[in-house]
């Protein structure tokens, strides 16, 4: 996408008072990239004032064909206000999602700073190259990755939390293991969002079934190593 479409699709005054701000503070330098994208964010390459490696996601706030965000807002307890408030509010739930799963010691990036519509987090690459989506980068140990995965969801669930959109698309291969990225859909683990884990783990589960990895683990099992049960 050239330059002039991708500020014209991102940068919005308000964005632009954001990303000044979180300049201003030290946290981010000059946005590079996008080096990556999304229905609902652009997640841009730079540097912060000690020259640490930082990704900087900025949810859009001209997204209105997303459908999906007021719904999630209101899985999530919170009353859904005018757009501006929930895209922040959407940024805020996912660095709170993203922030829990690193203390548990999730292979996921370090979550730095989340201000209004945008997130700083590390950068999982280096010197400015992004580590590759596990479905563009298949040189791994399925054996190993496998278990860690399945490992990252039952550790979430148990905490009270699941990704929420788990897939192949959100897992990077960094030195040959599985990171986690974009916990925009995360959500609190109860009856109402019981059905989200189990689409997590069907998708990670058909993914090693389509990598001929055999071993894998039923739905109910890993339920069971949680202590729920599969009421479908």
């Amino acid at each position: 996408m050239p330059k002039s479409k991708v500020f014209s699709h991102v940068f919005d005054e308000e964005t632009l008072r954001n990303v000044n701000k979180l300049r201003g503070d030290g946290y981010i330098g000059d946005l590079l990239g996008p080096i990556g994208t999304g229905k609902e964010s652009y997640v841009f390459y730079s540097r912060d004032f000690h020259k640490k490696e930082v990704a900087v996601k900025l949810h859009r706030h001209n997204i209105y064909s997303f459908k999906k965000i007021p719904s999630y807002i209101r899985l999530r307890g919170r009353k859904s206000g005018g757009f501006i408030h929930q895209i922040n509010d959407w940024a805020r739930f996912e660095y709170y999602f993203l922030s829990k799963a690193y203390k548990l010691g999730i292979n996921s990036p370090e979550p730095i700073r989340c201000y209004e519509n945008i997130i700083v987090m590390g950068f999982i690459g280096e010197n400015g190259v992004p580590s590759k989506p596990a479905i563009k980068d298949s040189d791994f140990d399925a054996e190993h990755w496998y278990s860690t995965i399945i490992k990252f969801i039952i550790d979430m669930a148990k905490n009270g939390f699941i990704h929420g959109d788990l897939s192949p698309y959100n897992i990077l291969n960094w030195n040959k293991e599985p990171y986690l990225i974009d916990f925009s859909q995360a959500l609190k683990l109860s009856p109402l969002t019981k059905d989200f884990l189990i689409r997590d783990i069907q998708n990670i589960n058909k993914w090693f079934l389509s990598l001929r990895f055999g071993r894998i683990e039923s739905v109910d099992t890993i339920l069971g190593n949680i202590g729920l049960e599969n009421d479908s």
